[in-house]
């Protein structure tokens, strides 16, 4: 099942309008994806949308948000539903600063229906971090039954090691994100990263052109597979 689990639509202000749920999906099949997720930036508005336009075009969703950490971590968080995602959705929002937000500076953060018609803005920055740490996140979401991957976290931002430098041991995850999955090897051995984990490497698609770059086979004993 070749998939592309990082995605961002037009919700995401980092995101280019025209990530709009349809043309993600049919890019993402154009592609060659069987299995894709969109995670926006601490919001799930979009899915509902996106899983109409996945049934469309015979793709698999797997409901996700991205949610930015009070320390300003990303963790990837994955559940069965889109229903499920939404509620999670409310409680990052709920979570989210009162921060002046600007569309001219920041981006729009748009949803849609699945038409690509425009419903509503959202008026809290998505982009920010939420009053909730790693700990609370990641026991946020399995508490609803889902899945905590850390994301890209070899990158220099934003990042699990670049904020803590090590994976405390008090924080078991089963599974982390790789932006260069080739990377792993060098991680365990220098201790970063204990051996045995699953990796997951997506795209982490802002732009049109960047959905479904680079696929890669989800494993047949995934801990991803329980919820699809």
């Amino acid at each position: 099942m070749l998939y592309d689990l990082h995605m961002h639509s037009c919700l995401s202000p980092c995101a280019e309008d025209d990530m709009t749920p349809a043309n993600i999906a049919g890019l993402a099949k154009l592609a060659g994806a069987e299995l894709i997720a969109v995670t926006d930036h601490n919001a799930a508005d979009n899915l509902p949308a996106v899983q109409c336009c996945c049934n469309a075009y015979g793709l698999r969703l797997l409901p996700g948000v991205e949610v930015n950490t009070a320390e300003e971590i990303h963790v990837l968080c994955y559940f069965k539903t889109v229903d499920t995602a939404l509620e999670f959705g409310r409680l990052l929002y709920a979570a989210l600063p009162e921060f002046p937000y600007d569309p001219a500076v920041w981006g729009r953060q748009l949803v849609m229906d699945e038409n690509d018609e425009v419903l509503r803005t959202v008026d809290k920055l998505l982009t920010g971090a939420v009053s909730m740490d790693i700990y609370e996140v990641k026991a946020a979401c399995e508490a609803l039954g889902g899945v905590a991957v850390p994301a890209h976290v070899e990158k220099d931002s934003y990042a699990l090691l670049s904020v803590l430098g090590f994976l405390p041991e008090d924080l078991p995850f089963a599974t982390v994100e790789l932006h260069d999955a080739s990377r792993l090897d060098g991680l365990v051995e220098k201790g970063l990263l204990p051996a045995g984990l699953e990796v997951l490497s997506s795209s982490d698609a802002h732009r049109m052109e960047d959905v479904a770059c680079s696929l890669h086979a989800l494993a047949a004993d995934s801990v991803l597979r329980r919820l699809l």
